[in-house]
């Protein structure tokens, strides 16, 4: 007996030091070690208590500390086994760190940009180039008339050439010079060989030149006069697009996967008979907002509030607006509608659904989910344009549906549908709207359109793959930009930069 259980002991005892490691026990030397480094490197961390050391499946070891103190801190960092840092992910809580600040800077913007990118390349034995000031709302210091945070933007530099799909970020307090937040990953540049021939930046001019035409579009200015849309010329309307590969001149996605111009056109049937109305009240205009619900199948949902607006923003008319919510377990619906009054016709509504357990036991190929999407849109007379490559992140696939209208695509009107890699559909996003839009006469002349956008020297990027590869290619900056159809200028848009 005691044999046994002597020899139970020394079982347990030999897997707790081969287990030692996972768990994290201070005790461990060479945790210690790499603790030692990190704090060296970031010794505003110094004060933070390890929350757990492991070991990945990758075989990297994550290593995950806090302070609960006065000021609440977390800090998330990965190795590789030789002890490299991987990645950092710093962030201190600004309401209980500004408290009480004075608010005077002592730390000019430039020496803050010196030290964002020493801080960064210290950590990370990689250089850094500074990009620009970022708007954080979780970082509301100048809202409050609190003490100035610098927040700077990063990006990774290989051979001195910008990795495009990689930001690092750091925020600095300008009266301490405390770093309140630092993010930002190490690229393995042994990816890729130098000694390829690549496209200058002239022949990759050519290409943009060959391959784009521009296509016509919608956009809404909420801050315009009426009418809200405007016409605007785009380089594409590819949420996908970053550039093309410097190797071989094809178009890449963010991902450095080749893209194909494959649009499907998509006609949606309308009903044959529509109500009119004449002036609606309140209870009529919620019947027919909930009734348009029908078409996602949602029953039982809740108003959270109604509104009686005088002067609706898209149509400067009287209208209804409904706000509603339904949670049943793992489905949640969120939908804004809103009615105009004298007519009863939905002017605009928004609805997103959503349910990892799949929407409605759907299941989607490319037929079945331009089936759905047309049960969706029920009712509405319109024409689709759909990209036949979905957009791929973390095994979901999102296909986005544009509206065509008078021949040009509205970017603010579309049904969004995103699928599990076994093709549930797990989500769906519907934004559309029938203000007024402007029509086609007196624009610019297609050529014209793009010279003004492709009429520049393309950049050279790296991008860092899902392959955890690097890959040359050329970008212009007119692809975060759209040019105004009616007098040639040019337009950023955030729409354009979706998925960056």
């Amino acid at each position: 007996m005691i044999k046994r259980i002597f020899l139970l002991t020394l079982t347990l005892l030999i897997a707790f030091s081969l287990n030692a490691f996972s768990f994290g026990f201070s005790g461990d030397i060479q945790n210690q070690d790499y603790l030692k480094s990190l704090k060296d490197k970031m010794p505003f961390i110094s004060d933070m208590s390890v929350d757990q050391i492991r070991k990945n499946s990758d075989g990297f070891i994550q290593i995950n500390m806090k302070s609960e103190g006065d000021t609440y801190k977390t800090f998330d960092a990965v190795l590789d086994n030789n002890g490299n840092i991987k990645s950092v992910d710093y962030y201190v809580d600004q309401m209980k760190y500004l408290f009480g600040k004075s608010g005077e800077s002592k730390i000019s913007r430039d020496e803050a940009i010196i030290i964002g990118k020493k801080l960064l390349e210290n950590v990370f034995g990689e250089k850094f180039d500074y990009v620009s000031e970022i708007n954080d709302s979780m970082y509301i210091d100048n809202a409050l008339e609190r003490p100035i945070i610098y927040k700077f933007r990063y990006k990774n530099l290989v051979d001195d050439i910008p990795v495009y799909n990689i930001d690092a970020y750091v925020y600095i307090d300008s009266e301490s010079g405390d770093i309140l937040k630092l993010k930002g990953q190490r690229v393995d540049e042994l990816s890729f060989d130098k000694n390829i021939k690549m496209i200058d930046n002239v022949g990759a001019l050519n290409v943009f030149n060959s391959k784009f035409n521009p296509i016509l579009v919608y956009l809404k200015n909420n801050n315009d006069n009426f009418p809200k849309y405007r016409l605007y010329y785009a380089l594409s309307i590819d949420y996908n697009l970053v550039g093309i590969d410097a190797v071989n001149g094809d178009l890449v996605d963010f991902n450095g996967n080749m893209l194909y111009d494959d649009v499907l056109k998509i006609k949606c049937d309308a009903n044959d008979f529509k109500k009119s109305y004449s002036i609606v009240a309140n209870d009529e205009a919620l019947k027919i907002a909930m009734n348009e619900l029908n078409n996602f199948h949602i029953k039982d949902i809740k108003v959270l509030d109604s509104k009686t607006i005088e002067r609706y923003f898209l149509t400067e008319r009287e209208t209804y607006t409904f706000n509603m919510n339904h949670t049943d377990k793992s489905l949640i619906a969120n939908a804004n509608i809103a009615v105009d009054k004298e007519t009863g016709n939905i002017i605009s509504e928004n609805v997103d659904i959503s349910d990892d357990d799949g929407l409605f036991d759907t299941y989607g190929n490319l037929d079945r989910i331009i089936g759905f999407t047309k049960e969706i849109l029920r009712g509405k007379d319109c024409n689709l344009d759909l990209l036949k490559k979905p957009a791929i992140e973390d095994d979901d696939y999102t296909y986005v549906f544009y509206r065509v209208y008078n021949g040009a695509i509205v970017l603010d009107n579309y049904v969004r549908i995103k699928t599990d890699k076994n093709g549930k559909i797990i989500n769906v996003s519907l934004n559309w709207d029938e203000a007024d839009k402007s029509s086609k006469a007196d624009i610019l002349n297609e050529s014209i359109a793009k010279n003004i956008l492709v009429g520049e020297k393309p950049s050279l990027y790296y991008l860092y793959t899902s392959k955890y590869e690097l890959m040359p290619i050329y970008r212009l900056s007119t692809m975060n930009s759209i040019v105004d159809a009616l007098t040639g200028q040019k337009v950023s848009v955030n729409e354009f930069e979706k998925g960056y």
